[in-house]
């Protein structure tokens, strides 16, 4: 009965997630292309700097690359949920402000087929967008014979979300592939304004308005191999192919006349790229490298392509001192993780590096061969600088996700 509450509770929430406006962001980047792209797998993943082509776990899922789904224990039926809280700081040259968002980061189940297949069906979201801004300016100008003041205001929202149907084979003892379908939906809304003290002059204002929905799909591929002893690694590579979105987007401009343009399928999502190592050492120690290449360089974007190509890296690391242990905190995940990368956008000319520090834990609820574990995570994150009239923006972001392991399909004996 508790099983199949928690089926039904599970199917209702994505339900909820899927129709509500679940991605909640404030960052004045946010305003450039499709918004803040989410990269990485889920809590275990993101708690070790986004680590995910080389990782594969009995006890996770790992969507980023579906051929870590065959590591599931063959008797086991898996949910993971995942949500946020951040706090957001963003300064200039002239000042700085806070901000405070909260989001439902994911939701996935995951089981086995056979042996050797098993299955993963989530929600996340793809892409998210959130700002409210604003600058005042005073010039001299030749049409007053004085200054003007003039005001711009930029505000958006919305974003794109991601629900995948994904499946893992292992045609070998060492070597899993792996496929998942997506589906991408959603819409984005963009509006800037420009305004002036005289009324005479004409103000200005856009909207930019973005619907998508369209299917993608990623392939990957692992290959575990024994060091020796406890040891063993675990290569992975991941490719997701281009996409061209199935939209429905205008730009609607509003000065002293009113003009619509229409950009009916003039959106595409990147091809991308990713490999990694990750070693196991004696059971208790995890640690990987990521490298993900991100073509941006191709996408049309309202029929243009202003976007160029991305380079990410990340680095992470785990450490379980024993999961049989009876001291608890012996039993408890540590980890700690790293990446860099840049904008796929340009503003004022410039390139936007960007940099994530990661650090979690793991609490086991019981002991066992698959425990349920709360993940507890906290990420310090930087984007820009505040050179050539750029922001520099920073925030802090708590995580809470909670991998919910049962053995469902173990046969039971009758006394």
């Amino acid at each position: 009965m508790i099983k199949r509450v928690a089926f039904i509770g599970i199917i209702t929430a994505g339900v909820c997630f899927s129709t509500s406006a679940q991605n909640n962001i404030s960052s004045p980047y946010t305003r450039h292309g499709y918004g803040s792209i989410v990269e990485g797998g889920f809590g275990q993943s993101t708690q070790m700097g986004g680590l995910s082509a080389g990782l594969r776990s009995a006890y996770f899922t790992n969507p980023a690359n579906p051929a870590s789904y065959t590591a599931i224990d063959s008797l086991n039926f898996r949910i993971e949920a995942g949500a946020s809280y951040s706090i957001d700081k963003c300064s200039d040259q002239s000042g700085s402000f806070k901000n405070t968002t909260g989001n439902l980061e994911y939701l996935a189940m995951h089981f086995p087929v056979k042996k050797w297949m098993s299955v993963s069906l989530g929600i996340r979201p793809y892409s998210l967008v959130g700002y409210k801004n604003s600058r005042h300016v005073t010039e001299e100008t030749n049409m007053t014979q004085d200054t003007l003041r003039t005001s711009y205001t930029y505000e958006g929202e919305g974003g794109i979300n991601q629900l995948y149907l994904g499946m893992g084979f292992k045609p070998f003892t060492n070597l899993s592939v792996g496929a998942n379908l997506m589906y991408h939906f959603g819409s984005i809304e963009h509006n800037s304004a420009t305004t002036f003290d005289e009324s005479y002059i004409y103000s200005t204002r856009q909207t930019q308005k973005i619907r998508v929905k369209d299917f993608c799909a990623n392939v990957g591929a692992q290959g575990s191999f024994k060091l020796g002893g406890e040891r063993f690694a675990t290569i992975g590579v991941t490719y997701q192919f281009k996409s061209e979105l199935k939209s429905e987007a205008d730009k609607t401009i509003f000065a002293s006349d009113t003009t619509v343009l229409n950009y009916d399928n003039k959106f595409d999502t990147p091809s991308s790229f990713g490999i990694g190592f990750v070693y196991h050492f004696n059971r208790k120690v995890l640690a990987g490298f990521d490298y993900k290449h991100t073509g941006w360089s191709d996408i049309r974007f309202f029929g243009e392509k202003p976007f160029e190509d991305v380079s990410r890296f990340a680095w992470g690391v785990q450490y379980q001192p024993d999961k049989n242990a009876r001291k608890y905190y012996q039993r408890m995940y540590y980890r700690c993780g790293l990446n860099v990368g840049k904008s796929y956008y340009k503003v004022n000319g410039e390139s936007l590096g960007k940099m994530a520090l990661d650090a979690g834990f793991g609490f086991p609820l019981k002991k066992g061969l698959n425990p349920t574990v709360i993940n507890v995570g906290f990420e310090y994150g930087k984007t820009g600088n505040t050179d050539n009239g750029l922001i520099k923006e920073q925030y802090f972001k708590g995580t809470i996700n909670v991998t919910v392991n049962e053995r469902w399909f173990a046969k039971r004996k009758l006394e």
